[in-house]
């Protein structure tokens, strides 16, 4: 089923968190989902349902393949129940077809609508009498959230039921240790909740589902979904593996945490070894290292511990100066700048491997759906070759007067294209988040196993390994 609300900030990850883990008490099999390019919430419904929430997305994916990711996920293990988390409001995004009531169409999915009733009362009756008149027999119910007790829950309950027509499966009361606190990228992670209160929230919101809404119906909800047909098209996740195994350093701690599932399966289906290593920690690249992938997350919250991390600094600008293999989305973009400014406006020193620096704003620098295009050859591809992507970020970049970037950038909502991203050698640094199973050749780039002259595909392959040795001599 697909958990929505009508509008940001209603109170879906709550109530979905709450519904994974009051129905693994019930030692069901729980798994979830997230609609959109989200790398917050699905930390947070991870720890919900015991296990790795994926993305569900028509931008960055085809439709048959984001129909195929969600069919494999349900498929690992037997039973059990799958809650989607929407984006935004229900139908925001629907122009571009890329809105939750469109994945929820792409899934035939039923439809648990939530309420936020802390700022009304029998007025959320036009709310559901209006998505209902939308909606037709999808909308299975509604859940309201932040009610007051006595009273008010009462006359909501009412109110939606008699006047919309809509039946109420729970009002949950207006509970401050059951709500996941925000910050400027949004949620509050697991990642960067070293106390455990994103643990003990989701801990609290089961326990308020359990109390307060009638399971029985939810789980007769998702039982009444209708069988999905197998995708026509078949997704093979990087293609034919490798005969030798690159191994890819993937930074990985408070700080660089914004990863999609699906990319580290496309680099192990084709042939890559993934190892963790924390630049916050003061660690330095693994041994063996052969490519280097840096996520994004929140490096400014963690400025000062890169910034003392001088022996990692050091082997990242030898490694882009001497060609080795890197891709650095966002916040590992940042990373990799000559500076960092906090939001008070301190400075921080960074790797430097490209020119420029990036500052801190409470407003939103990039945010959206994007097709890049690219301006030159590259990791990414051939020159003028396309890609789907989406940018959600928080920082400025300040480049040098007259920098030739790497790609255009235009938002599919509209506006000017910008540029964005550095290319040098076989290293790769931008704002971009892509799927790397949805950009053709970049995995075989990236790991060097493009075919050998005699077809092996490991020529490559040795020649980063060589370079590895080189640099760890």
């Amino acid at each position: 089923m697909l958990v929505a609300g009508l509008t940001s900030s209603a109170g879906k990850t709550t109530v979905a968190s709450g519904l994974l883990g009051a129905l693994r008490r019930r030692g069901l099999r729980t798994r979830a989902f997230k609609c959109g390019p989200d790398f917050l919430d699905p930390q947070v419904l991870s720890v919900a349902a015991g296990g790795p929430a994926r993305n569900l997305d028509t931008w960055l994916v085809p439709e048959p393949t984001m129909r195929e990711d969600f069919l494999r996920t349900c498929a690992r293990g037997p039973g059990g129940v799958s809650i989607v988390e929407g984006a935004m409001g229900l139908m925001d995004g629907e122009e571009w077809g890329t809105s939750s009531l469109d994945v929820a169409k792409a899934l035939d999915l039923p439809i648990l609508l939530v309420l936020d009733a802390s700022a009304a009362s029998e007025t959320l009756a036009v709310h559901a009498r209006g998505a209902r008149h939308l909606l037709g027999s999808r909308l299975m119910g509604v859940l309201v959230d932040r009610a007051g007790r006595g009273w008010h829950s009462s006359a909501v309950r009412r109110a939606i039921e008699e006047k919309a027509g809509v039946p109420v499966l729970g009002v949950l009361p207006w509970e401050p240790e059951a709500t996941l606190p925000e910050r400027h990228l949004g949620l509050v992670t697991p990642r960067t909740d070293p106390g455990g209160m994103v643990s003990r929230r989701v801990r609290r919101a089961a326990a308020l589902v359990e109390e307060h809404v009638d399971l029985r119906s939810v789980l007769a909800i998702a039982r009444g979904a209708r069988p999905l047909p197998s995708p026509r098209e078949s997704v093979r996740r990087g293609g034919t593996p490798a005969r030798s195994h690159p191994q890819v350093a993937v930074a990985s701690d408070s700080a660089f945490c914004f990863v999609y599932p699906e990319n580290l399966e496309s680099l192990r289906a084709a042939g890559a070894r993934l190892v963790e290593f924390s630049p916050v920690a003061g660690e330095g690249l693994p041994p063996g290292t052969d490519a280097i992938y840096l996520p994004g997350g929140f490096p400014e919250l963690h400025a000062a511990e890169l910034s003392r991390n001088d022996g990692l600094g050091r082997e990242m600008r030898r490694w882009v100066r001497d060609g080795g293999p890197v891709y650095a989305e966002c916040g590992g973009m940042m990373y990799l700048l000559d500076r960092i400014y906090d939001m008070q406006g301190h400075r921080h020193r960074m790797v430097g491997a490209f020119p420029g620096s990036a500052r801190l704003s409470p407003r939103l620098g990039g945010f959206g759906y994007v097709e890049a295009r690219l301006r030159q050859d590259g990791l990414l591809g051939k020159r003028r070759s396309r890609i789907h992507g989406h940018l959600y970020h928080h920082s400025v970049r300040v480049a040098p007067k007259g920098q030739a970037w790497a790609l255009e950038v235009r938002r599919i909502a509209g506006g000017d294209p910008v540029g964005d991203g550095y290319f040098r050698g076989r290293a790769f640094a931008s704002y971009l988040h892509v799927r790397f199973d949805q950009v053709p050749g970049f995995l075989a780039r990236f790991l060097g196993t493009e075919a050998a002259p005699d077809g092996s595909g490991e020529g490559a392959t040795r020649l980063t390994g060589r370079r590895a040795a080189q640099r760890r001599r």
